[in-house]
């Protein structure tokens, strides 16, 4: 299996296609195969190299239980990592919601190694919070970190395995915010399906963990945001009501930036609609000079 370590770290990736490299991110509780099942990997790999990754606390990337690092911090400098793994010197970076968070941080560090950061269906605070999206609050300079100790994803995976978890969410209707738009998209029954694949292709008692220590600050980094070199794409559904303002506030700051929401989708924006995400990303890429 394709690995590349970091410390006692092994980052797990998979790669299909030939060209420009894109390295791709994926949410929580999620992996690789995100981008991979629904086929946005395959359509992508037509005229690029995909580069699909496993954070830390998901799919087959492993870390030492005493130091594991599932702080932003740590997973952004590992796309670093991977890519110095593969001798890439730049290289576009793919990412989703929580990875997306990552893809952010890692842009605002090293935007000068990217060809193109694509962010879908995310935001760049690690608490993600309507209230600090508004622009009076772009310059302010303290914001109050959060513990996360008590998340209540975290419990509920803690009792509960990801397949048995997901039943229970379909079968009361309390979809938001990530999957409420699921039951209303004309293949509702692959989507959940495949979001059951996604989800349950992890060690999910990893992620009780991860998510008592990533999501901890309410500073969505505007500062750092404006000093984004590289080509940007903010890509979300129309219905994500977790990143609707926290894209546009990506919008309003990064300064080389095409926001695009795709009207009728959700959260799972890959899952829900792949050949639409995948020409967006495309679309977005063919436009970026040469």
């Amino acid at each position: 299996m394709p690995y590349a370590n970091r410390g006692s770290a092994r980052l797990y990736y998979d790669e299909l296609g030939e060209g420009e490299p894109i390295l791709t991110t994926h949410g929580v509780c999620e992996n690789g195969s995100y981008w991979s099942l629904p086929g946005v990997s395959e359509r992508l790999a037509a005229r690029y190299r995909v580069i699909d990754t496993d954070m830390r606390g998901h799919g087959r990337t492993t870390e030492p239980a005493d130091a594991p690092g599932y702080d932003v911090e740590t997973m952004a400098e590992d796309i670093g990592a991977i890519a110095d793994h593969l001798g890439l010197e730049r290289f576009h970076l793919l990412t989703h919601a929580t990875g997306g968070i990552v893809g952010l941080r890692y842009a605002m560090r090293h935007g000068d190694r990217l060809l193109s950061l694509m962010s879908t269906d995310t935001g760049s605070a690690t608490a993600p919070t309507d209230h600090y999206c508004a622009p009076e609050f772009d310059d302010k300079d303290d914001y109050e970190r959060l513990d996360p100790s008590q998340n209540p994803m975290a419990v509920a995976y803690e009792r509960l395995d990801p397949r048995s978890l997901l039943a229970k969410v379909r079968e009361s209707g309390r979809t938001e915010p990530f999957l409420n738009r699921l039951d209303d998209n004309p293949e509702s029954d692959r989507c959940w399906r495949m979001v059951g694949d996604v989800l349950s292709s992890s060690d999910h008692t990893r992620f009780p963990a991860f998510m008592r220590t990533f999501y901890d600050d309410l500073d969505p980094k505007v500062k750092l945001l404006r000093g984004i070199p590289c080509p940007c794409l903010v890509l979300l559904g129309e219905h994500d009501t977790m990143f609707i303002k926290p894209g546009e506030l990506l919008a309003r700051t990064i300064p080389d930036v095409e926001h695009v929401v795709l009207e009728g989708l959700g959260h799972m924006t890959a899952i829900e609609d792949p050949e639409r995400t995948a020409a967006e990303l495309l679309s977005f890429l063919d436009a970026i000079p040469r």
